[in-house]
């Protein structure tokens, strides 16, 4: 990963959104992202005055997370919006449906994999702590990638639902760096446990970027779910220390 870009998840700044949803956008340009990676919230504009609002603001789609049922349909939104963006990867989280029953889930997500990729984009799988749990002995998320085809689905991983679900988010982004083109920097406050800026955390952020430098990986993409501040602030200091840890 010699020249890694640098996306930020909208959900971030998704008050803000609401707010100005445009005004918003510049600002995350502004702070130096390269890219987005949208959560359904499209500002209530066509895809392609979208399209064109990021392209003004020099900012790339680096993603669209989705469900299932907007995948598996080729004339959805998800669709119309990642062919006017063009974005490359659509993803899908589904914890609770994981953990009620996961063989089912995987069922799922085969199926919304497929179409896809007949669609002609790369399906990837976003976790949360419910796939640490135990299904036969094993994490759920294994299972997920072991009953799936590393053609079809790839992985989105986050670094701190890793750890929050009681793993090493390092050996993971190892265990599956061919099969991974988005990562999820998300840190974590060491006292108790919530969202915190990328480096501010008690997270091990040399090692993800190491091991991430040595994965497949195409966009790091900043997430912070709920922040203490004010969101862009939280953003620009995230974007910041990623910068420094990777030039050090």
């Amino acid at each position: 990963m010699s020249k890694p870009r640098i996306g930020l998840q909208l959900w971030t700044v998704r008050e803000l959104l609401s707010a100005d949803f445009a005004g918003t956008l510049a600002a995350v340009s502004a702070a130096g992202y390269d890219a987005v990676e949208f959560a359904g919230n499209y500002g209530q504009k066509p895809p392609t005055d979208l399209a064109a609002l990021l392209s003004e603001l020099n900012l790339k789609c680096c993603g669209l997370h989705s469900n299932i049922a907007e995948l598996r349909d080729p004339s959805s939104n998800t669709y119309a919006y990642a062919r006017a963006l063009g974005a490359k990867h659509l993803t899908v989280s589904m914890p609770s449906a994981v953990q009620k029953d996961c063989l089912g889930a995987i069922k799922d997500i085969v199926q919304a994999a497929e179409a896809v990729k007949q669609q002609g984009y790369v399906f990837t799988y976003h976790n949360h702590a419910a796939e640490f749990d135990r299904v036969n002995g094993e994490y759920a998320l294994d299972l997920i990638f072991e009953r799936t085809s590393p053609d079809t689905v790839k992985a989105e991983l986050d670094t701190y639902w890793i750890r929050k679900g009681g793993a090493d988010p390092v050996a993971f982004i190892r265990k599956y760096s061919d099969r991974m083109p988005q990562l999820h920097l998300k840190d974590m406050d060491g006292e108790d446990e919530s969202f915190a800026e990328v480096g501010e955390g008690c997270l091990d952020m040399k090692g993800i970027l190491a091991a991430a430098s040595q994965s497949a990986v195409e966009w790091l993409i900043v997430e912070q779910d709920k922040c203490k501040r004010d969101p862009l602030e939280s953003i620009r200091i995230s974007i910041d220390n990623l910068k420094g840890l990777l030039a050090s």
